[in-house]
């Protein structure tokens, strides 16, 4: 349940504006009929770094079922790679999570290049410091976090969403493509109203065995989609609606209710 929770933050970061600093977003989350969990995003940015965190908190009987708050954070740099995309490249990123049984968190460092070298975590009392040396040479990004911030600033330049990495954050090990849909013209709740909107899909292929991860065995054959919105008037991209059609408990929609430009 946890990893799913996870997703949709991770995908609502991709709600920004390219020449603002920032913004403040809160989403409801559903999974099937149930209203599964809310979501508040902060997002800022500037030509040289970015900063994203969020607080994830189950919601009525997810709550009841699974009480969960879920704290995280990344920050990096950013430098042009050319004059119309842009790289991300973390240097902190850093998770609190409680559970009915348990408080955890984490905390993983990179170097200059972008790769993660250290993590530090807690399970309640116990701390382990683990160095992380196995980087494979083929991963080109360190968290899906950092992918978001990457895609966050190149859509405003672009208005596109291609594109493909390979992850490792020092456990996790995976690719993610995104791909351009074209767009659709639509009813969105956010808007109250039919807007034209561009339309993404994303898919997420483990790369590495690990049987636990619903996320993974969900996203490598199902896409996740999302629909962008561009406010003309501040060249403004933000996320209207995220959609997986098909999960074990049912589909499962990501829908933004406010936006705050800083």
């Amino acid at each position: 349940m946890k990893k799913i929770f996870l997703f949709a933050f991770a995908l609502g970061c991709l709600i920004s504006n390219a020449y603002a600093s920032g913004f403040q977003q809160n989403m409801n989350v559903s999974i099937g009929v149930f209203d599964a969990a809310t979501i508040l995003l902060d997002y800022n940015a500037s030509s040289a770094d970015y900063q994203i965190s969020a607080e994830v908190k189950t919601a009525n009987f997810f709550n009841t079922l699974y009480p969960f708050v879920g704290k995280y954070s990344s920050e990096g740099k950013v430098f042009v790679a050319n004059k119309d995309v842009s790289d991300a490249l973390p240097q902190v990123y850093q998770t609190y999570t409680k559970s009915r049984n348990h408080v955890r968190t984490k905390k993983i460092f990179y170097n200059d290049k972008g790769f993660a070298y250290q993590r530090v975590s807690t399970k309640d009392e116990k701390k382990n410091i683990v160095p992380i040396n196995d980087v494979p040479a083929s991963a080109d990004a360190a968290d899906l976090q950092t992918i978001f911030a990457e895609l966050i600033g190149n859509f405003g330049k672009t208005r596109s969403c291609q594109l493909e990495r390979e992850v490792f954050d020092g456990k996790k090990h995976y690719k993610v493509i995104t791909q351009n849909e074209g767009t659709e013209n639509r009813y969105f709740d956010l808007l109250k109203k039919t807007e034209n909107s561009y339309k993404c899909s994303m898919y997420i292929e483990n790369l590495k065995d690990n049987n636990d991860n619903i996320l993974w065995d969900v996203s490598a054959d199902t896409p996740i989609y999302f629909w962008i919105g561009i406010d003309k008037m501040v060249n403004l991209p933000y996320v209207l609606e995220i959609r997986i059609d098909s999960t074990p408990l049912g589909a499962l929609k990501v829908i933004p209710t406010s936006l705050k430009i800083k």
